[in-house]
């Protein structure tokens, strides 16, 4: 299947590591030239040198931090500057703590907030201009299945439903520009945060945090399994090609069937 996204200039967001990362290098493969930000510039050196070393265009690095508007205004005008423009946006920055409400303070929530939802907020705001005025252009916001199933030990899921609220307003606002917004869900990943999310379940059963993680994904994940960092890349690529063209507002959920509710994002 011909994607179409050859030659076309990408910003990923949090693309130092985990799923940002992956999807840097699945757009690279694809022969898209990316604008790799997060707070890491020494991790990001190593995507731009492992997507050169793996034949893909020469990535622009843009260290920043995404918590402030200033961080966000920097790292974009960079990228867009060495890009010559911006045609994908993939907003993925955003880890936040887990903890209920009596357990997270005002900061964190903070914290979290300023990056998740201000850091895309302010992103979009950036490169949206540029895209209606060519006609032409696709912003993916990563969210997570926790925006749709609430617990009690993850309050600061309310962010990624307000990445679907985001997400929905935005994509029709600028849908008469031929421009499109999505948002992808991934449920649990096997990433070096899994290690947190696991920990304690771990230690009480006395085996490594990604073995437990393996296990509970094989008991708890309808396909048997917890999710790889390519999975959401492969949805992010296909989503931002030619072959989703018709395709803008909504959201996918990429969690092995973890969502179990009739609404999606």
């Amino acid at each position: 299947m011909e994607l179409g996204l050859d030659g076309r200039r990408a910003i990923v967001t949090g693309a130092s590591r985990g799923i940002g990362a992956a999807i840097a290098s699945a757009l690279a493969a694809e022969g898209v030239r990316v604008g790799l930000v997060a707070r890491d510039e020494q991790r990001l050196i190593e995507r731009a040198s492992s997507i050169a070393a793996a034949g893909g265009p020469p990535a622009v690095v843009a260290a920043a931090d995404l918590r402030t508007a200033e961080g966000v205004r920097a790292a974009m005008a960079r990228c867009e500057e060495a890009l010559g423009g911006v045609d994908i946006l993939v907003n993925n920055a955003g880890a936040s703590p887990f903890g209920t409400i009596e357990q997270l303070s005002e900061a964190q929530w903070q914290e979290a907030f300023d990056l998740k939802v201000m850091g895309y907020l302010r992103c979009m705001q950036h490169v949206l201009p540029g895209m209606r005025a060519s006609r032409q252009g696709c912003v993916v916001n990563v969210g997570g299945v926790a925006g749709m199933l609430a617990s009690p030990g993850y309050a600061l899921g309310a962010l990624n439903a307000a990445v679907i609220h985001l997400t929905r307003s935005t994509a029709e606002l600028v849908a008469a520009d031929q421009v499109r917004v999505l948002s992808v869900h991934p449920g649990p990943t096997l990433t070096d945060r899994i290690r947190e999310v696991f920990a304690a379940g771990a230690a009480r059963a006395g085996v490594d945090p990604l073995e437990y993680a393996r296990q509970v994904g094989a008991a708890q994940v309808p396909m048997g399994r917890l999710g790889e960092v390519g999975d959401i890349a492969a949805v992010v690529v296909f989503l931002v090609s030619d072959q989703a063209g018709f395709t803008t507002g909504g959201g996918l959920n990429v969690d092995g069937g973890t969502a179990r509710g009739l609404v999606g994002g």
